[in-house]
């Protein structure tokens, strides 16, 4: 069953990587998604915070993503899946 953002805010999938602003009530993508730092943050900020929090993901900017809807959720789940179905066939 997946779970729901209670809050608006920033929160990071350190495995994929990537950083999503996920909306109030929107369900979660798959995977695990830690909440780090709240919705008003500045993106460049978050990137960061990202960075310090997480020396893994100093390397490289990790993308941000803005899941405001369900229907966002699903299409950042599809691109996703494309992207890593790519990756592999190369």
């Amino acid at each position: 069953m997946p779970g729901y953002s209670k809050e608006t805010g920033y929160y990071l999938n350190g495995k994929l990587p990537r950083i999503a602003l996920i909306a109030r009530g929107v369900r979660f993508p798959a995977g695990r998604w830690l909440r780090f730092v709240g919705a008003m943050a500045d993106p460049d900020l978050v990137q960061e915070l990202a960075a310090d929090l997480f020396p893994g993901l100093r390397a490289t900017p990790v993308p941000i993503v803005t899941l405001l809807t369900d229907s966002d959720v699903d299409r950042f789940e599809r691109e996703l899946q494309a992207e890593l179905a790519g990756s592999m066939s190369r």
